[in-house]
């Protein structure tokens, strides 16, 4: 009840287990069933479980919002070269081979090439590692020339969907390092006003970019307006960021946690860029570059991520899977 909700007050919460345990324990449960619009797979996943959350929400599946979507991470070693992304998430694909499976791959320079070759070829994407507005226009590019591709090449847009994230939460530690460390006090007003700012600037560049007359004519084709979906924001963060075609991934404890607190008031991210610019304004001239912040971030996850992959997948049959949990849970990241 408390999900459903949630859901009603236009939030669409996305699963993200801290491993494949607790995966495990949600299909079993059937709470992938419950009003639940997606699911993160955790490294390590098998090929059955992964396939198993898939066919959970396969009936949410092909609807106009795009929900039903299982994320499954390609391996982030392979971030830097573009032919092994492709060939990674081909062979991921092939091995769940459910419609609603996704490959999340980080979006470098490398993985923005990957990610037109996929959508080309019909293989929806997860575009992860995606800290800051230019980086994000740079993806909607790529978004944009890959699907005209697949047009082109026949493929049924609707069965091609794209889901880019965004993770507030360590965008705002960032700053809040940066801050602390330019003497800013710890109750300084400028405090965990970083992540939001970013995510209503990036909402805005999707609203600006979906007016195109090229993504009239995909549209009018079938294809789905990308998502956005907010990580490492943890339960109390869902009520900043409400707004059309976007998502919360949050771990199992704090999905019902988010639902108890309550206090939403509707769509917070419609027309709020101005105070977006006025609150990254304000970083600015306190010391915080924004675009410098989001690059720093971005190497820095990269390279814990490449770090980990061994310890965090093991003999896992699924290439791929980098992290992606939210706030609250071991080792959070994008």
């Amino acid at each position: 009840m408390l999900l459903k909700q949630l859901v009603a007050e236009g939030v669409s919460p996305w699963l993200a287990p801290g491993d494949a345990g607790e995966l495990d324990t949600a299909v079993g449960q059937r709470t992938l069933k419950h009003a639940l619009e997606g699911a993160l797979v955790p490294p390590g996943t098998e090929p059955g479980l992964i396939r198993a959350a898939c066919d959970a929400l396969l009936p949410a599946y092909g609807t106009d919002a795009g929900a039903g979507q299982v994320s499954v991470p390609v391996d982030p070693r392979l971030a830097d070269d573009a032919g092994a992304l492709v060939d990674a998430a081909r062979m991921l694909h092939a091995t769940v081979r459910r419609p609603n499976v996704m490959v999340r791959i980080p979006m470098t320079a490398a993985g923005r090439t990957a990610l037109v070759a996929l959508l080309t070829e019909g293989i929806g994407v997860h575009g992860s590692l995606v800290t800051g507005a230019v980086r994000y226009g740079q993806v909607l590019d790529a978004y944009v020339q890959g699907m005209e591709r697949a047009l082109a090449a026949g493929v049924r847009l609707s069965d091609v969907p794209v889901v880019v994230s965004f993770p507030v939460g360590l965008f705002d530690a960032e700053a809040d390092a940066r801050l602390t460390e330019l003497g800013a006090p710890p109750d300084h007003a400028a405090r965990g006003t970083a992540g939001l700012a970013v995510a209503r600037t990036l909402f805005r560049l999707r609203e600006q970019r979906l007016t195109g007359g090229w993504w009239r004519v995909l549209r009018a084709n079938g294809a789905l307006p990308p998502r956005l979906l907010w990580t490492t924001g943890g339960a109390a963060g869902v009520g900043r960021l409400v707004g059309w075609n976007t998502a919360h991934a949050l771990a199992p404890r704090t999905v019902e946690e988010a639902a108890r607190l309550g206090g939403l008031a509707g769509d917070t991210l419609l027309n709020q860029h101005t105070s977006a610019a006025r609150a990254l304004a304000d970083l600015a001239g306190l010391g915080i570059d924004a675009e410098e912040a989001a690059a720093a971030l971005a190497t820095r996850e990269l390279e814990r991520l490449r770090r980990g992959w061994d310890l965090m997948t093991g003999c896992a049959a699924v290439p791929g899977p980098e992290s992606e949990r939210p706030s609250g849970s071991a080792g959070e990241r994008t």
